[in-house]
């Protein structure tokens, strides 16, 4: 193989990863299986107290995608609000706290 064809392969499978991740899905919270839930939870509490972190993430990897439907980029979003709705015990504080930045805009 030569390098172009490295580079080629290279920046498709990046691509596909990227689609993947940001492909838009629709997130059902209400069609869950409790007992599968309860068997993830269960594995994620073990995995959490042996300090298997990779184990930890897989799994709930996959109850945010098996039991809810979430996209990978999901969970980013939500740390990110675009609009943040005013609080009323803000007139009131002395100083607000700067809003958090996000990365995507």
């Amino acid at each position: 193989m030569n390098r172009r064809t490295v580079i080629l392969a290279l920046a498709l499978l990046l691509g596909a990863i990227g689609a993947y991740a940001s492909w838009p899905r629709h997130a059902d919270l209400r069609g869950f299986e409790p007992a599968e839930i309860a068997r993830l939870e269960t594995a994620m509490w073990r995995d959490y107290y042996e300090k298997r972190y990779v184990a930890l993430f897989g799994h709930l990897y996959e109850l945010s995608r098996t039991q809810f439907g979430f996209a990978p980029l999901d969970s980013f979003e939500s740390r990110c609000p675009r609009h943040r709705p005013p609080r009323r015990s803000s007139q009131r504080a002395p100083a607000r706290r700067p809003t958090p930045r996000c990365r995507r805009s």
